[in-house]
């Protein structure tokens, strides 16, 4: 009976250092998390491929909206000297419309590197850090 309660006890005992060593991972994964993690989450929405072309895509649309602008007052100086609309160079028609799409999925954009994260909920903390580290070699310090 005595070696079944010492056996059980160093049972208990390993446990308990396991234990220890996992309560100890998350404590050191919630302080990274709160001071590394989010850093490099918003570094990599701020610099994702998904920000910028989403970007472009409303910064060209507003571009042509605004030259469309111009071009509509000389639309109708050429419309009083009779040119034709198939001369009158840059006039985008569907300008307003183009800039309204670009706008809508500008609103609805996703990150995949937030949509992932959920994924590394079971993952050690050397998983979360290769996962967030840019894909291009960037590293944790930058």
């Amino acid at each position: 009976m005595k070696c079944n309660h010492e056996a059980e006890t160093e049972r208990i005992k390993k446990d308990n250092v396991a234990l220890k060593a996992s309560v100890d991972d998350l404590h050191a994964t919630k302080a990274w998390l709160l001071s590394e993690g989010a850093r490099l989450l918003a570094k990599n929405i701020h610099k994702g491929r998904e920000m910028t072309a989403a970007v472009a895509a409303v910064s060209n649309a507003m571009s042509a909206v605004d030259v469309n602008s111009g071009l509509h007052s000389g639309y109708v100086h050429a419309l009083k000297l009779k040119t034709p609309y198939s001369e009158v160079p840059l006039l985008n028609r569907n300008a307003a419309d183009e800039l309204n799409t670009a706008v809508a999925c500008f609103d609805s954009l996703t990150f995949p590197v937030v949509e992932d994260l959920p994924k590394l909920a079971d993952a050690p903390l050397s998983k979360i850090k290769e996962v967030l580290t840019f894909a291009s070699g960037g590293s944790l310090e930058k």
